[in-house]
């Protein structure tokens, strides 16, 4: 019977890591495409010269969000420790830790992907430009 509130704390943590889970696979798609669509600028003559982030804004953003699914991913190993510090062991909630980390670390790895993309695109930009004015 002691345990019983435990038992709802892991289920209810179960449930939120789904929630989780489902909006960040959302969000790793997301960067996904944002990755191809800078990439199709950068090759698309019409569009080349698009898309300059000169104050850094959309680095600052994207570094912002990998900062944050970091974060995210360190409660999440607090939270994992907290129940075997307890002594509670649940197969579920092990395999939703697993899951999550998984698509956390995917998600970083993509936001880190979209930063490389807009520094190689905007470097791109910034020397077509020069060019440009030399000429």
């Amino acid at each position: 019977m002691a345990a019983l509130p435990l038992c709802f704390l892991c289920w209810r943590h179960c449930r939120t890591l789904d929630g989780k889970i489902l909006r960040l696979r959302r969000i790793s798609q997301k960067l996904e495409r944002w990755q191809r669509a800078i990439r199709a600028y950068g090759l698309d003559p019409k569009t080349q010269m698009e898309m300059l982030d000169v104050d850094h804004a959309m680095r600052n953003e994207m570094a912002s969000t990998r900062d944050m699914l970091w974060g995210l991913r360190a409660d999440c190993i607090d939270v994992e420790r907290m129940f075997n510090q307890l002594g509670y062991r649940s197969h579920r909630l092990q395999q939703r830790q697993d899951t999550l980390m998984a698509v956390l670390d995917h998600c970083c790895v993509a936001a880190s992907t979209v930063l490389a993309v807009l520094a190689e695109h905007d470097a791109a930009v910034l020397q077509r430009l020069r060019a440009q004015r030399a000429a």
